[in-house]
């Protein structure tokens, strides 16, 4: 009987000392956002991260991988070269555009951009570039890459070709600087497709515009005059 009792007895205790340890989350101590507090000496209850700290995963070193861009010792003597066409062209302006400035007016238009490919251009990158395309991209620029695609077709504003002289002659980092920014009416797509991708979309769109160099309207050539006689085994 006793035995029974201090059993109760202390089977209450430990409930009532859960009870007692007991604390809602809506509770606990904490700090909401934009709230003031007298913790700190600046009153604010956000702390800035320390000077210096990279969030995991943003430790972007590699400045033509990660923007496309060329890296300040790969653009230095380029910039300062583009620098002194620009000043030669402008005491050269009152005897009109010399042929050198229209042919390089294309470069300096991407001078910052990288034009060879920060990663291995392999078959698997292609192939990815290629399902990344036609997820993301073929809806605007079309299979083709002509700028005729659906939301194009159904009014939306025409989209930019990959086949035009201005694109083909761009460098690969222009193509990832509109991916990550955004170029006119083109959004930003940075939040929706991850870097590697970005590259593997520009591989892939490489192909393309190889593949479509030659589709051109072949020249006018003289119909040859109609024969009186049937060709043998032809159907009339």
């Amino acid at each position: 009987m006793r035995r029974r009792r201090f059993l109760s007895c202390s089977c209450l205790l430990l409930l009532l000392l859960a009870v007692g340890c007991r604390r809602d989350m809506q509770d606990q101590p904490k700090m909401k956002p934009y709230r003031g507090t007298s913790f700190f000496g600046d009153g604010l209850s956000a702390r800035q991260p320390i000077k210096g700290t990279v969030p995991r995963g943003f430790l972007r070193q590699d400045t033509e991988y990660f923007t496309g861009k060329k890296s300040k010792t790969t653009a230095g003597p380029a910039t300062q070269s583009i620098q002194g066409q620009q000043q030669q062209g402008q005491g050269q302006q009152a005897q009109g555009p010399a042929p050198a400035q229209q042919a390089g007016a294309q470069a300096n238009a991407f001078a910052d951009d990288i034009d060879v490919f920060p990663i291995p251009v392999t078959q698997d990158v292609v192939t990815r570039g290629r399902e990344r395309y036609n997820i993301f991209c073929v809806v605007c620029h079309g299979f083709t890459g002509n700028g005729d695609g659906m939301v194009v077709r159904r009014g939306f504003r025409r989209a930019a070709s990959f086949n035009d002289d201005r694109l083909r002659q761009a460098p690969v980092g222009h193509f990832f600087d509109a991916m990550t920014n955004g170029w006119g009416a083109m959004p930003s797509y940075a939040s929706q497709i991850p870097v590697q991708d970005r590259w593997a979309i520009i591989a892939y769109l490489r192909a393309l515009q190889l593949s479509q160099q030659n589709n051109t309207t072949p020249s006018a050539s003289p119909t040859p005059a109609a024969s009186t006689s049937p060709a043998p085994g032809g159907h009339r």
